[in-house]
């Protein structure tokens, strides 16, 4: 299973669409905890794009910053891969400030 990450943009007398969407392994949870994006990305249901992604890009620095981090992760999963998951959520984020996060 994979965790996926949307933002929802709602517009006059229209159902809400998805503007923005990507998944990515569950595996990746120890390395968002130490980095300080777990509540963005696990706990940020309803919120507005634009409320997260300071926090996202915070993260992008110290995953890109810190090979260290890898030790973090299980076999099959890298920090590449992390940091394009994280630079894909934050180029949503910015383009699509006023859409509500839904992860699943």
């Amino acid at each position: 299973m994979s965790f996926v990450f949307q933002l929802l943009r709602e517009d006059e007398g229209m159902p809400p669409a998805v503007v923005f969407e990507d998944s990515t392994s569950p595996g990746f949870v120890p390395l968002w905890e130490e980095i300080g994006v777990y509540d963005a990305l696990y706990n940020s249901d309803g919120r507005q794009a634009r409320d997260i992604s300071r926090a996202i890009a915070f993260g992008v620095d110290r995953a890109s910053e810190e090979a260290a981090l890898g030790h973090l992760l299980p076999a099959g999963l890298t920090l590449d891969e992390a940091v394009r998951f994280l630079e894909n959520v934050h180029r949503g984020c910015t383009t699509h400030a006023v859409a509500e996060v839904r992860t699943r």
